[in-house]
């Protein structure tokens, strides 16, 4: 394929001037003509980048981007093309290899000015400026302002006391480049699973180890604060329409996301425990300074040691910023319960509302996990039980489809991460209003505490037995072990449930079955050992129950671990010869029941079990 010249605008200038909208973009622009490019013609693709990219920078500076439509539309266009072309970059070739490193992150002259520089770090930064140009992304500045890049706080709430009063052209502005940033850093998604920890993730690395504190805190701010923003629907109702996404749930989604990436992020150390990308960002900002032209306002790209996300989040101490997170957490969760218990929800319910309460606990988890003090308020907040029902109720909305595991896995490590605080676990101890949860996940029990409600919670879980549930049986268990030193009063139910859980749990054959299953029946053993030390008076129900299940702690005393072996055995022999007298139609109808072992299993408990 002939090798184009930089100077045929004829070529490049279409990519910015023809689309009007990111569908023209994806259609114009078709992943097999870009593979086809990229793996036959490469310099023509890198030239593609630079021009685009170029084109972006002069747009970008224009005095008159806020007041001329035509710019506006040609920077978008810029802005969609490198979001289209980038994932190329990243994915493997028929070969294997990928073009990253030659497109992005390899010195070499920018179009038009001869200056070496690198696409990859100027990209990031330019990026993350068009998020603050001013008149683009953020209200036009007033007279005697820099009139390029502002960094401001685009709402109110953390670190910001007012909003900026954005236009509807602002925030679609906004969701398009905080899509080209999400695009930047989906390296990681081209990388397999087992590697993804030892791989750096260059973009991303730039935006979260970055060593300009004032952009990194009002990016952060700004993510926070649009995440959580409430968008009031006014008297309308909101009709479920498939095809069209409310642009501000857009906007927050988005935020979310790459709060999410930038807040987890960690550069993988090398041998002699300096990042890996230490070295090659070392000459960064003089990089920057010597070769961006002076028309154009950058951020800069020295990177630090620490990711300052990191750092800003676990320095948040002021009462009203922490009202502010809880109370609209809260709001998204029990927004989404709403919802669902409503007769509406089908027709009320947002394409994009069903993540809310996904991406809502991982943000509760991620603040929680970096900052010790807002954990510390919020086992202090008077809604702290509010919140634990809340939780419990979407692990029991959710355990049953593989694609929320995720979020009860989340949930999961919340509740054990808030249960080794003390005073959360006494609190834990007051009665229990079932009136926020839906008739069939409610308890025949009046006298239900905050503690029996979640240990019903973990049984019901461990004995679905679900497969991809097993990360979460061990917090579970770790959970009720963390609170045993404080129960009082658990109801005869809640005893029976966990007697009935230790007599699966402590059989020889399910001891042996899997490695982790040894610390299950710990975390179990401890329970009981808990509550035999310092709540025996507390707790008559479970006593008694432990009295009638005597011989499960006789049969665990005298484990034996060849006739384990030989029970193991046993079953697994009954059980495949069971499964070889089976039709393709039984096979077929039991697929689901299906248990995390072979024999025995959790599954052979019911919610409604109890021992006798």
């Amino acid at each position: 394929m002939v090798s184009l010249p930089d100077t045929a605008e004829d070529a490049w200038s279409p990519f910015w001037l023809m689309p009007d909208s990111p569908h023209d973009v994806f259609s114009l622009v078709t992943p097999a003509d870009i593979r086809r490019i990229r793996d036959t013609a490469q310099e023509n693709f890198i030239k593609l980048m630079d021009k685009v990219f170029d084109r972006l920078l002069v747009l970008k500076a224009s005095r008159d981007l806020a007041k001329n439509p035509t710019t506006t539309k040609q920077l978008l266009n810029c802005v969609r093309v490198l979001a289209r072309l980038i994932p190329f970059v990243y994915e493997a070739r028929s070969d294997g290899s990928t073009i990253e490193d030659i497109v992005l992150w390899t010195q070499r002259p920018r179009p038009g000015s001869g200056a070496d520089y690198s696409l990859g770090k100027q990209l990031v930064s330019a990026t993350i400026d068009l998020l603050f140009t001013s008149g683009f992304t953020v209200p036009q500045a007033t007279v005697g302002e820099d009139t390029a890049v502002r960094y401001t706080i685009w709402e109110n709430g953390v670190g910001q006391t007012s909003s900026l009063g954005s236009s509807k052209e602002n925030v679609s502005n906004r969701i398009e480049v905080l899509r080209l940033l999400l695009v930047l850093c989906c390296k990681t998604m081209y990388v397999p699973p087992a590697r993804s920890v030892a791989i750096a993730n260059r973009a991303l690395h730039t935006i979260a180890y970055n060593a300009n504190k004032k952009m990194v805190l009002c990016l952060l701010c700004s993510l926070l604060n649009t995440s959580l923003k409430e968008h009031s629907q006014g008297w309308a109702i909101p009709y479920r329409n498939s095809t069209a996404i409310n642009p501000a749930d857009e906007l927050t989604l988005h935020a979310m996301q790459a709060l999410f990436i930038m807040l987890e992020y960690q550069t993988p150390a090398t041998k002699g425990g300096q990042s890996s990308d230490a070295g090659s960002d070392a000459t960064s900002a003089e990089e920057s300074n010597a070769n961006t032209p002076s028309m154009v306002l950058v951020t800069g790209t020295e990177t630090g040691t620490q990711n300052l996300f990191r750092v800003f989040v676990s320095k948040l101490h002021r009462q009203q910023e922490f009202d502010y997170l809880i109370s609209n957490i809260m709001r998204l969760l029990e927004e989404t319960m709403r919802s669902n218990l409503s007769i509406l929800a089908s027709v009320t319910k947002q394409p994009t509302r069903h993540v809310m309460p996904q991406e809502a606990t991982i943000l509760l988890w991620l603040l929680l996990e970096n900052n010790s003090l807002f954990k510390e308020y919020v086992v202090d907040h008077n809604r702290s039980l509010r919140l634990f029902s809340v939780l419990l109720y979407f692990m029991l909305n959710g355990y049953t489809d593989p694609a929320q595991s995720g979020m009860v896995r989340t949930i999961s490590h919340i509740l054990h991460y808030l249960s080794e605080d003390g005073q959360f676990a006494t609190r834990l101890m007051q009665p229990f209003d079932q009136s926020i949860l839906p008739s069939q996940m409610r308890i025949v029990d009046a006298s239900l505490t905050h503690a029996d409600f979640m240990i019903n919670t973990a049984f019901t879980l461990l004995c679905s037995s679900k497969p991809y549930l097993v990360p979460v049986y061990s917090n579970l268990l770790l959970l009720v072990r963390n609170v045993s030193p404080y129960l009082t009063q658990i109801s005869q139910m809640t005893a029976d449930k966990l007697l009935s859980l230790f007599d699966i749990i402590s059989s020889p054959a399910f001891v042996i079955s899997e490695p982790y299953h040894v610390r299950w029946l710990i975390y179990l053993i401890e329970v009981f050992d808990y509550v035999v030390h310092y709540r025996a008076i507390d707790n008559p129900h479970l006593m008694y129950s432990m009295v009638k299940a005597r011989s499960c702690f006789v049969r665990l005393k005298a484990f034996d671990l060849d006739k384990a072996k030989g029970e193991l055995a046993a079953l697994r022999e009954k059980k495949s010869k069971s499964d070889a007298t089976r039709t393709i139609g039984s096979l077929g109808a039991k697929a689901d029941a299906a248990s995390v072992t072979p024999v025995p299993s959790l599954a052979t408990l019911k919610p409604d079990d109890s021992s006798e």
